[in-house]
């Protein structure tokens, strides 16, 4: 079951990231501070954190926010799914679920970023099997050798 997050999801979100390999254990304090700040109303208008359950327990999250200076493009910021409830398509309700929510408020545009290393050509194949396109490549944005990947998905017809 797909829904809002809550605080009391906070410590099961950043586990699930740690375990699908997203951040190092020890790297954690950035997405703990996202989170804090999301709960507490820190953040911008229209940052959004989802939670997809099994059984009450959190094994996925999805964290979409409107562009910043933008007319309806949205930014999907962050989607992964513990390893055990992988190739479940649970991913893809992920993706779904935050489109539809921004279909249904007008919006036009939800892109999407990743690295583009070997290591990620499974990301890139799953934003690809979403029906997203990819819009741009900027060369050695993260560090020499890894590309910025952007894709890109119309949500109305254009």
């Amino acid at each position: 079951m797909i829904r809002a997050s809550t605080p009391d999801d906070a410590a099961a979100l950043i586990a699930i990231a740690v375990a699908a390999e997203l951040f190092p254990a020890n790297e954690t304090a950035e997405l703990s501070n996202m989170l804090e700040n999301y709960f507490s109303g820190n953040i911008g208008d229209g940052h959004l954190w989802l939670t997809d359950e099994e059984n009450g327990e959190p094994c996925g999250v999805a964290y979409y926010a409107p562009a910043p200076f933008t007319d309806g493009t949205w930014d999907l910021l962050m989607i992964v799914v513990h390893p055990q409830y992988q190739r479940q398509g649970r991913g893809k309700a992920l993706v779904q679920y935050v489109e539809n929510a921004l279909r249904a408020s007008g919006q036009r545009i939800l892109l999407v970023e990743t690295s583009g290393l070997p290591s990620y050509d499974r990301a890139r194949a799953f934003y690809t099997k979403c029906g997203f396109e990819e819009e741009a490549r900027i060369r050695d944005f993260y560090k020499a050798g890894e590309d910025k990947v952007v894709f890109r998905k119309a949500l109305n017809a254009e």
